[in-house]
């Protein structure tokens, strides 16, 4: 009777050890659902805070649509959520998955035509798209990826879509689409964020702001981490003027509180 009520008083102990150790753990890591576009920007945020802060990050890249249906649906687990644009922000505060105010917009971004570096295109005028000039115009998927869907609303507002809409090849998100805009053929050009650029892109022109509405990114703590004081605390890092210099120097825009 007695070494029974030992050994269940020993794996009663074993399950609290083994928990208090998952939690103390916990406590030093912050899992970041970001959107694509700012993961890379992101990572010289996180460098830079934890020079003065002993804490591991786990970055979720992915569109904002899916990171937004992961959390809902519980397939991915964060702390902080970071999305390309405001519906998908809207969207997490329906299902109650972020607090509501705590979202804040702190940066923004620029729609940019882009080609391959060695593309014979030089310059293109967006009326150029419904030209015989392009043959491929690759977007980001607009049902998930913010800016496929700033890129339909600017098609849309100068009467493009509907003329170029059979030219069009949709991307997952901002990576992919750089990657395989990189190697396509001439005649191929990418409408991307302005910081999406790589080395082996082009610039030819930058999308009237007045044809979509604002690209504003939105942030939040989720609210399953709500009391943790360690996600406060990089929230409010998020808003700091360092992180805003990072973001301005990787070419986003840093929008006024």
């Amino acid at each position: 009777m007695i070494s029974t009520f030992r050994h269940g008083l020993l794996i009663s102990l074993a399950v609290f050890m083994a928990s208090a150790l998952f939690q103390l753990a916990r406590a030093g890591e912050l899992t970041l659902a970001l959107a694509n576009s700012t993961c890379e920007t992101l990572s010289k945020v996180e460098a830079l805070y934890r020079a003065n802060h002993p804490i591991q990050f786990i970055q979720l890249c992915k569109s904002s649509g899916l990171l937004a249906k992961g959390l809902q649906g519980g397939a991915l687990k964060a702390d902080i959520f970071v999305s390309a644009d405001r519906e998908w922000m809207d969207f997490a505060v329906e299902k109650g998955l972020v607090i509501p105010d705590q979202v804040s917009s702190p940066w923004g971004n620029t729609l940019v035509v882009a080609a391959p570096k060695n593309s014979p295109l030089q310059r293109l005028e967006w009326q150029d798209l419904a030209s015989d000039k392009v043959a491929t115009i690759l977007i980001g998927d607009p049902s998930n990826a913010p800016f496929g869907r700033y890129t339909k609303e600017a098609l849309e507002a100068s009467g493009l879509w509907e003329r170029v809409k059979d030219k069009i090849q949709t991307r997952k998100n901002i990576e992919l689409l750089a990657d395989s805009l990189a190697t396509s053929p001439p005649g191929t050009v990418g409408i991307l964020f302005k910081t999406g650029l790589t080395d082996q892109l082009r610039q030819l022109h930058s999308v009237k702001k007045s044809l979509h509405r604002p690209v504003r990114y939105q942030v939040a703590p989720l609210k399953a981490s709500a009391g943790n004081p360690e996600v406060a605390a990089f929230f409010k890092f998020l808003h700091s003027q360092a992180v805003k210099d990072i973001f301005e120097a990787d070419g986003f825009d840093v929008i006024a509180p």
